[in-house]
């Protein structure tokens, strides 16, 4: 069955060995990364076909060793002609694992390639069915990605796409920088301020050395001697500059004031002719005031943001896939500073020293301790550099909200897979309205006029309200310095949401005693169980109904929802390689003809007593939501999963408050979207 995990296509890679007189530094390379055709993935139980039509990319496309993010490689650019697509650019990154590609490949090792794929939107091209596809013919049973996002790729040891090539080449040693060798340290040094060594002329490598002492501009020193190559360097410094404050708008400010004063911190840059690599520097010393010491045996580093206060909680807490949440940069800082090991104290502590309290090497937390971590005197301290202090609300709800989604991942999802999404605005009963009429298609009359139409309707309600709970992290949390309440509230936030979700669903959905009706045509009540035998007689009543009009209904039934005892039976009837003899009768074929046909949908609310009209024995046969839903949820812009407030406790009492509110709400739809099978047997 087809998920929407990355899709890693396999391929093989030839790499060129560099000449001995060629350097071990980055290296460019090209390769055509896939060919357009359908190949083996892992994960997914058929062929996998990416139709590059409706293929996107990432911003930014960077190669890896292994798909392992913090194992960098490389950037690169993609050329999509519709047919394949072709990978050219620089093993670039300044990393020991760009070194093991390289270096493998100079000692005659076979590197391969995978790309990564993110699906969008993915359609299974039945068995016996063809589609043309990047040019070519594609013969089902197989998946077709319609819509998706090029990530990148990565250098692995296994391929799968073995019709496509892909070349490093080392780089020629630029002919300028040869003949002269630099000092470790200094060479160090003009790499820190943004300097390319390696592109040097033996005069700016002059110029490098005896500005070295004096810890001269570079790029200062630099335009007094070549002014072309001053104008190169300029540019690309602004560029780097730029693109690194608008990622920090991106990851860090949230109003205007925020905005701007990331804009003034670039502005400064570029008049006081800092490097990129300066800049980046000052503008992760200027996130925060430098902390007073919070014990008498620490001290901590002053370049602490949001994100790095975040990053250091959820690796503390073992937040599952925290890695992808933030950037390599941030991870690294908060392993610094925190070895995976912050306290709730500590943070509380350090927040208040940040916003200007002075602890005077205190280690507990009392209210004034608390009320600077809020800063609830409400003035936003904003230090000489123009950052502002550290907002423990905003790095709270942030890490909350992580959390909160492990609780909701954590329970059953069912609602989700059989119902679509309705996108409201407020609180208030929505109509949805679904037309009708006598439509088919009629000749010409004598006169050449096209007969009107005539057109009825249908209107369905639905209507989200809203559901909270509210936690709280005690003072007792914080003398023992608990941080895990800081993980564990949320995360019960998150499984309480859920459990609303689906007692509001399974509610509504199982009550439905005046919805499937024999006068409606959707319920069986003859051979109506898990058997060869009530798949068929199902799903003719399904087949057999009709539009308002007394037409055939034209959908094909996609799913089989069935209580959990019913399950694996499910499972088996419909698994693709199954061969289910349904008699004994001579000559009988005993291909199962319902092998592969639906998607099974399955939870344990549905024979739950505390339900009514719960049964473990009825299931039920379902169109394809997006098509026509039975059920549908509301939900407030959008959102089903819950979010989570913050903030601190009431005037007078230590300790944390968190709010988890849910805005929701379930109603049946369309009545011809299913048929209900009570279980029975003939």
């Amino acid at each position: 069955m087809a998920n929407h995990a990355i899709i890693g296509i396999e391929s093989t890679v030839e790499i060129q060995a560099a000449d001995a007189d060629k350097p071990k530094g980055p290296r460019s390379f090209t390769s055509t990364i896939y060919t357009g055709g359908p190949v083996q993935v892992a994960g997914w139980d058929l062929p996998v076909v990416i139709d590059l039509a409706g293929l996107k990319t990432s911003k930014v496309l960077v190669a890896n060793l292994d798909h392992k993010q913090n194992q960098r490689v490389g950037n690169f650019d993609i050329t999509n002609d519709g047919k394949e697509l072709n990978a050219a650019g620089k093993a670039s990154a300044a990393t020991p694992y760009r070194d093991e590609v390289i270096n493998s490949a100079d000692e005659g090792y076979q590197w391969q390639t995978s790309v990564e794929v993110k699906p969008h939107r993915v359609e299974e091209l039945a068995k016996g069915k063809t589609a043309m596809v990047n040019g070519q013919k594609v013969e089902g049973p197989a998946y077709i990605t319609r819509t998706g996002t090029l990530k990148g790729f990565a250098f692995v040891s296994h391929g799968a796409d073995d019709n496509t090539t892909a070349t490093i080449a080392a780089s020629a040693a630029s002919s300028a920088g040869k003949g002269k060798k630099m000092k470790t340290e200094v060479k160090a040094w003009a790499e820190a301020m943004g300097i390319d060594i390696e592109a040097a002329s033996p005069e700016q490598l002059e110029v490098i050395e005896a500005n070295y002492n004096g810890k001269a501009k570079i790029a200062k020193t630099i335009k007094a001697s070549d002014p072309f190559e001053a104008r190169k360097l300029e540019a690309q410094r602004r560029q780097e500059m730029r693109e690194f404050a608008d990622r920090q708008i991106e990851l860090r400010c949230s109003d205007v004031d925020e905005i701007e004063e990331v804009e003034k911190m670039y502005n400064h840059a570029v008049e006081a002719g800092m490097s990129a690599q300066e800049f980046r520097l000052k503008m992760y010393e200027a996130s925060t005031p430098a902390p007073q010491r919070i014990t008498g045996r620490q001290t901590r580093d002053a370049r602490i943001s949001n994100r790095v206060i975040e990053a250091a909680i959820c690796q503390a807490g073992r937040l599952e896939g925290h890695e992808k949440a933030f950037d390599d940069q941030t991870l690294q800082a908060a392993h610094d500073q925190f070895k995976g090991n912050i306290g709730l104290k500590q943070l509380l502590l350090l927040a208040a020293e940040q916003n200007g309290y002075r602890a005077n090497y205190a280690t507990e937390v009392n209210m004034s301790v608390q009320r600077a971590a809020f800063n609830m005197q409400g003035n936003r301290m904003i230090n000489a550099t123009g950052f502002s202090t550290l907002d423990i609300s905003t790095v709270l709800s942030n890490v909350a909200n992580k959390f909160l989604m492990e609780g909701w991942n954590a329970v059953d999802m069912t609602p989700m897979a059989i119902a679509p999404v309705k996108n409201v605005r407020d609180y208030k009963q929505i109509t949805t309205v679904s037309l009708t009429g006598d439509l088919q298609y009629l000749p010409l009359g004598p006169d050449g006029q096209i007969k009107h139409g005539t057109l009825g309707n249908e209107t369905y309600n639905n209507q989200a309200d809203i559901y909270a709970r509210m936690l709280a992290v005690t003072e007792k949390d914080i003398v023992n310095d608990d941080l895990g309440a800081l993980t564990v509230v949320p995360r019960r936030l998150g499984r309480g949401a859920a459990l609303k979700l689906n007692d509001l669903f399974w509610t509504v959905f199982l009550n439905n005693s005046a919805f499937f009706t024999s006068g409606r045509n959707n319920v069986n009540t003859a051979v109506a169980d898990i058997t060869l035998g009530g798949l068929d007689a199902t799903e003719t009543i399904f087949n057999d109904q009709t539009d308002p009009d007394g037409k055939p209904l034209g959908l094909m039934a996609k799913i089989l929802l069935v209580p959990t005892p019913l399950k694996n039976k499910a499972l088996a009837l419909t698994d693709p390689l199954s061969r289910v003899q349904s008699g004994s009768t001579t000559g009988q074929s005993d291909v199962n003809v319902f092998a592969g046909r639906f998607r099974v949908e399955s939870s344990p609310y549905m024979s739950n007593s505390a339900y009514t009209g719960y049964s473990a024995a009825a299931w039920y046969m379902l169109a394809d939501p997006q098509d026509m839903p039975v059920i549908e949820i509301a939900a407030l812009n959008g959102r089903v999963e819950p979010i989570v407030e913050t903030a601190d406790a009431d005037f007078n009492v230590l300790g944390i408050q968190m709010r988890g509110k849910s805005s929701v709400g379930v109603a049946l739809q369309e009545y011809r979207g299913g048929v209900r099978a009570d279980g029975g047997a003939s």
